[in-house]
């Protein structure tokens, strides 16, 4: 190109800019400077590229963390497995199960303590209607309402204790039959100890997939790098 195109050829884009008006300079300005910036990020030597004694350093870190994490989930996991492999686990939790029906049964038989709940609140209205009808301090209208209302209460007592003794009888019978299936109870839990046991070992597995992970990168920041 001789002096002459060249000079023909700028005054054309500066008459081009110039016609095209500020906010498209503006525009090409800032796209400009934008793409400069980054071509000079991805140019720079070095640029944010950490040595490999800091890689070490950081990756040394991590590898630390990591094998002493494993090693804490590996000791909690062997005595998860252990207690839930022992002889008598499963028959421990029927046990303790075994203990709780006991005391609920206890409670609910026909001569515990709730079989005779309801019949304390009758007996508790029927002294109450015979102390009123003695009792001379009331007006006879005072006397007919109170009377009235330990009627009430003596007569809703009645079915209240008829329904908790059925309610009782019912559970009562449910904790027997509890009781009769503890052989098979038993062998339940031991399938539910089982389980456990699996979700133990796969977490695991997974915890040590990962510590392999820091340990891959921390074995390259120690191989020398290939001249």
């Amino acid at each position: 190109m001789t002096r002459a195109q060249a000079f023909l050829t700028t005054a054309l884009i500066a008459t081009g800019f110039a016609l095209a008006g500020p906010a498209v300079l503006s525009a090409i300005g800032v796209s400009g400077v934008g793409q400069a910036q980054a071509a000079a990020q991805e140019t720079k030597p070095g640029a944010q590229l950490a040595s490999p004694v800091e890689d070490f350093n950081r990756t040394l870190g991590e590898v630390k963390k990591s094998l002493g994490d494993l090693t804490g989930r590996i000791e909690q996991s062997t005595k998860d497995i252990e207690k839930v492999t022992a002889p008598d686990a499963a028959r421990k939790e029927l046990a303790e199960l075994q203990a709780l029906i006991a005391d609920a049964l206890g409670s609910v038989s026909d001569n515990g303590p709730v079989a005779t709940l309801g019949q304390k609140v009758i007996e508790f209205s029927r002294a109450k209607q015979r102390q009123i009808e003695a009792d001379t301090k009331f007006t006879p209208e005072e006397r007919a309402f109170l009377l009235k209302e330990w009627t009430r209460i003596g007569t809703e007592a009645r079915r209240a204790a008829d329904d908790l003794t059925n309610a009782r009888q019912e559970f009562a019978k449910l904790l027997r039959t509890v009781q009769t299936r503890s052989d098979y109870i038993e062998e339940l839990q031991a399938l539910n100890n089982a389980d456990q046991m699996l979700q133990v070992i796969k977490r695991l597995a997974d915890d040590i997939r990962n510590a392999s992970s820091a340990l891959k990168n921390f074995i390259q920041t120690v191989t020398p790098p290939q001249s």
